[in-house]
C-alpha cells in the first residue's frame, strides 16, 4: 500500500570508516539514549513483576482513519511489542457502524514488566487508586491478581517499532504512532529514546518515521515464550 524506502549507508574508504567510528564513540559518551542501547546489548537479566495501568486518550487522524477494531488490533500489537501482557485489553469507541473515523477515543488496560521488588511501587498503586478500583482494573483485565504477582526473567531492549518486520508499521500510521509516543508510552514505563514523528495534516510520510523505545520485555524460558 506504501512504499518505504530503506536508509542506504556509503562506504568511502578506511580513513571515512575510522572517523565515522570516532564520531559514533564520543556520541555515545555524550548520547543517554546511546548509552541506554549499549546497556541493553548486554543482555542482562533481571527479575521483573506486573503492573496494571489504566490509559485513556484520544485519537485525532488528520490524515488517516481507522476503523475501531482495526485501531484496536494495531494498538494491541504495537503495546505487545513493548512487553505488554497478553491479556492487555485496548478498547476503541466512537466508530459509527464500525466504519472508518478520524476521531475517537481508546481505553487501554494494560499490565507492564517493571523491576522487582516491587512491592513498593504495589502499595504506592494501591494507596493511589484504592483497592475497589484495582479490583475494577483487574476485572476489566480479564487476569488473576495472583498470576499478576508471579516473577519472571526479564530484559532491557532498545527496539526500532519502525524495523519490525512483525508489526509492519505503514507511513500513513505516523498520527497513531504520534498518539502512542505521546499520551500511553510514558505512562506505561516505555522510556521515547529517539524519534522523527513530524505527522502532516492531509500528508502521507514518503517513509516510515523512526522511532525507537527502550522497554522491559519478558526474557523467553526454555518452556517457550513468557506470558
Amino acid at each position: 500500500m506504501f512504499s518505504v524506502m530503506r536508509d542506504r549507508i556509503s562506504r568511502r574508504g578506511r580513513h571515512a570508516v575510522g572517523g565515522a567510528l570516532l564520531a559514533l564513540g564520543m556520541s555515545m559518551a555524550a548520547s543517554p539514549g546511546a548509552l541506554a542501547a549499549a546497556e541493553t546489548a548486554q543482555g542482562e537479566i533481571i527479575q521483573a513483576g506486573w503492573k496494571t495501568t489504566e490509559v485513556r486518550y484520544s485519537y485525532v487522524g488528520f490524515t488517516t482513519a481507522f476503523a475501531c477494531d482495526g485501531a484496536e488490533d494495531r494498538v494491541k500489537a504495537i503495546l505487545r511489542a513493548v512487553g505488554a501482557h497478553p491479556e492487555t485489553k485496548v478498547r476503541a469507541q466512537g466508530c459509527e457502524f464500525n466504519r472508518p473515523t478520524r476521531n475517537f477515543f481508546i481505553t487501554i488496560t494494560a499490565a507492564m514488566p517493571v523491576p522487582v521488588p516491587v512491592p513498593e511501587a504495589q502499595a504506592a498503586q494501591a494507596a493511589d487508586d484504592g483497592q475497589d478500583s484495582r479490583r475494577e482494573l483487574l476485572k476489566r483485565l480479564g487476569v488473576e491478581e495472583k498470576r499478576l504477582q508471579e516473577r519472571f526473567p526479564a530484559q532491557w531492549h532498545t527496539l526500532r517499532l519502525d524495523r519490525d518486520r512483525k508489526l509492519d508499521l505503514k507511513p500513513g500510521e505516523c498520527e497513531l504512532l504520534e498518539g502512542l509516543r505521546t499520551e500511553v508510552f510514558p505512562k506505561l514505563g516505555v522510556e521515547v529514546l529517539s524519534d522523527s514523528l513530524r505527522c502532516m495534516p492531509k500528508q502521507v510520510p514518503i517513509v516510515l518515521p523512526e522511532l525507537s523505545v527502550k522497554a522491559l520485555l519478558p526474557a523467553p524460558s526454555a518452556d517457550g515464550p513468557q506470558s
